[in-house]
């Protein structure tokens, strides 16, 4: 599974059409298309995860769009 660039984030943000919020606030229409992406890029949640595969990834996605290119 190759890295995310902030770019390739911000395309499946906007792709899947998941806001930039909380994973708490989204509704289950957006979770069910969080987890369609991961299954797409291959995700898998870390072996000691506290939570959904969904919020690790919806959190991957968020911390890596919001980075700066260099």
């Amino acid at each position: 599974m190759p890295r995310l660039t902030p770019a390739d984030a911000r395309d499946t943000l906007r792709r899947a059409a998941i806001p930039l919020v909380d994973f708490h606030a989204l509704d289950s229409a957006a979770v069910e298309r969080i987890i369609a992406e991961a299954d797409a890029y291959g995700y898998r949640a870390p072996r000691n995860a506290n939570g959904s595969r969904a919020r690790y990834f919806h959190a991957y996605l968020t911390r890596t769009a919001s980075r700066k290119e260099s």
